[in-house]
């Protein structure tokens, strides 16, 4: 099969559960044509954005303390994630160049004091990239063949409503099955950063909150996906939100009417926008559990 897998930040936050990521896609990519698209690392985003916000603030120390912490954890979990030495030092030498623009691109709006929604969405873009590092460098040592790419670089072209963003699914339907089908015919895993894109003008844009699973609907509808399998720390869809009523259930199935329907009254687990690419070419999705690979989730269809 096709597959698109898409693993939220829950499912990376440790050295650990991002060499466990690296397993299941590589026993998965034995026998399928895999996609891997990634969150930033659990709570990356929420760091740049307050970057943002004491940059506005005019507080420079604080920014650059959180700045460092970032940058740190990251090194960090290359140092941890990787036992090669080879290969610990292609991803670190990597890590560093996004690192670098990251730290001009802070410098700058320090200097400028204000934060754009254009900046913001470069800013923020940084959380996917730094991660989908990790993940396809940890895919390499596992003797997979593997490269990562940000949005931007994979083919996803959007409009200029930076903050809330909209692909422009003709241009993007090109770019990303050119991209993609080279790699995929050299058996190479694409491991891309999701949430971002790039207007016309080759400005980083990104979806909004939870945007991820956006990029990796849009990716499944301009291949072809056979299915596209959204995992994170949840066993599927439930009845109710687990963590305020005990006896929630797991949804086995449910139609893509309904799943809008609870994106849309705030089940945390979906982007609203998520569905749109896949309506037409009806791609069936799975909701799943990085922790649990025997359960299969709930289906959408």
């Amino acid at each position: 099969m096709k597959l698109v897998l898409k693993y939220g930040g829950t499912s990376l936050s440790s050295p650990s559960d991002i060499r466990n990521v690296a397993k299941n896609v590589a026993s998965l990519a034995k026998n399928n044509e895999i996609v891997v698209v990634c969150s930033a690392i659990d709570g990356v985003t929420d760091d740049l954005i307050r970057i943002s916000t004491m940059i506005e603030q005019r507080n420079k120390n604080d920014a650059t303390k959180t700045l460092d912490n970032v940058i740190k954890k990251h090194k960090q979990f290359a140092n941890q994630t990787i036992k090669s030495s080879t290969i610990k030092k292609q991803l670190l030498e990597k890590l560093n160049i996004d690192v670098l623009e990251l730290q001009e691109l802070v410098r700058g709006l320090t200097l400028l004091k204000e934060v754009s929604t254009r900046s913001l969405d470069y800013l923020i873009s940084f959380g996917e990239r730094l991660s989908d590092d990790l993940v396809s460098f940890s895919l390499q040592e596992l003797k997979k063949k593997s490269t990562a790419l940000n949005g931007k670089e994979v083919g996803i072209v959007t409009d200029s409503n930076f903050g809330e963003s909209r692909p422009l699914m003709d241009t993007t339907r090109i770019r990303i099955s050119k991209t993609l089908g080279s790699l995929l015919s050299k058996k190479i895993i694409p491991v891309v950063g999701g949430f971002a894109g790039a207007d016309q003008h080759g400005n980083v844009t990104t979806f909004g909150r939870g945007g991820s699973d956006y990029t990796a609907t849009i990716i499944a509808s301009c291949i072809n996906a056979d299915e596209i399998w959204l995992m994170s720390d949840v066993e599927g869809l439930m009845t109710a939100d687990p963590k305020l009523v005990k006896n929630a259930k797991l949804l086995k199935e449910v139609s893509y009417a309904e799943a809008i329907e609870m994106a849309q009254f705030g089940a945390k687990q979906i982007h609203p926008k998520t569905f749109e690419p896949l309506l037409s070419k009806k791609i069936p999705m799975r909701v799943r559990s990085t922790f649990d690979v025997k359960n299969n989730g709930t289906l959408v269809t």
